[in-house]
């Protein structure tokens, strides 16, 4: 039979635990990705002999000036994103954020491009706004579209 001291520093022990718990668990969740990339989807989209898509870009205005591109991995693993900046000049940028591998966010935050594992901010062109993250996001040339077409060429080999 257990005396009441045994009982009591046992009780103890336990609700310290528990506390610890508490309070370490959201610490160590707040130190994992919130977006773990994934293995990546089979590209669908197909890449031309000179290593270049093509992509409708019809949608972007300076009203909505992002777009991922559907049905494609770029070879980092990543989905390509597409931003029209105010300047009128596209650009095609890896969905891999350069601080901590995670995946940028598919909308735009405050008209920029988020990673919300760690809070990095970047412009539309991929250059870091705010940190983490120190290094731009990763870019691919893009040929705009001839007059009269929606049709830009990306290259992303």
């Amino acid at each position: 039979m257990r005396t009441r001291r045994e009982f009591i520093t046992g009780l103890g022990k336990m609700t310290g635990a528990a506390a610890l718990g508490y309070i370490a668990l959201p610490l160590l969740e707040s130190c994992l990705p919130t977006s773990v990339p994934l293995v990546p989807a089979a590209t669908s989209i197909p890449i031309g002999p000179d290593g270049t898509i093509t992509v409708d870009v019809s949608t972007l205005t300076l009203a909505n000036p992002s777009l991922v591109v559907a049905n494609f991995t770029a070879d980092d693993g990543f989905g390509v994103i597409i931003t029209l900046t105010s300047d009128g000049m596209y650009h095609a940028l890896s969905m891999r954020c350069t601080h901590a591998s995670c995946v940028v966010d598919r909308a735009l935050t405050n008209g920029e491009i988020h990673c919300n594992c760690h809070g990095s901010l970047f412009h539309l062109d991929g250059t870091v706004d705010t940190g983490p993250a120190t290094v731009d996001l990763t870019s691919y040339p893009v040929t705009p579209p001839d007059a009269g077409s929606h049709i830009a060429h990306i290259k992303v080999r």
